[in-house]
């Protein structure tokens, strides 16, 4: 009965915290107990144990969106080209044929791709 109350009552404990909750609690570091112990005195450890717990979980947590965020942004970077295709001019209004064969001006690998797509559209 007190295992299944202390799992509805913790359901976010793995293996490993109860492990270290009753290892505390062997070592008395939640306080000294004698004789045997009752259901209350394991939900006051547990409590004590998830305050304890509480400011580690929300550092790893907040680590692991920093490095989702870096991550996003860091695909973001490679995804998006130097030209977004849906902005204006585009790339065949930006290129003068005159200019193109005097050697300024010239298109970008980004830009290639672009009027290459907008061909295969166009077709």
């Amino acid at each position: 009965m007190t295992l299944n109350e202390l799992l509805k009552g913790f359901p976010c404990f793995t293996i490993e915290d109860w492990r270290l909750c009753t290892y505390n609690m062997a070592k008395e570091a939640y306080g000294p107990y004698y004789e045997r112990l009752k259901l209350a005195q394991f939900v006051e450890c547990f409590r004590k144990y998830e305050q304890q717990r509480a400011p580690i979980v929300d550092t790893i947590r907040e680590n692991e969106r920093k490095d989702a965020e870096r991550a996003q942004a860091e695909a973001m970077r490679y995804i998006q080209p130097e030209y977004a295709t849906a902005k204006e001019p585009t790339v065949r209004d930006r290129v003068n044929a005159v200019d193109w064969f005097k050697g300024e001006n010239r298109l970008t690998y980004t830009e290639r791709q672009e009027m290459d797509e907008r061909q295969k559209q166009s077709k």
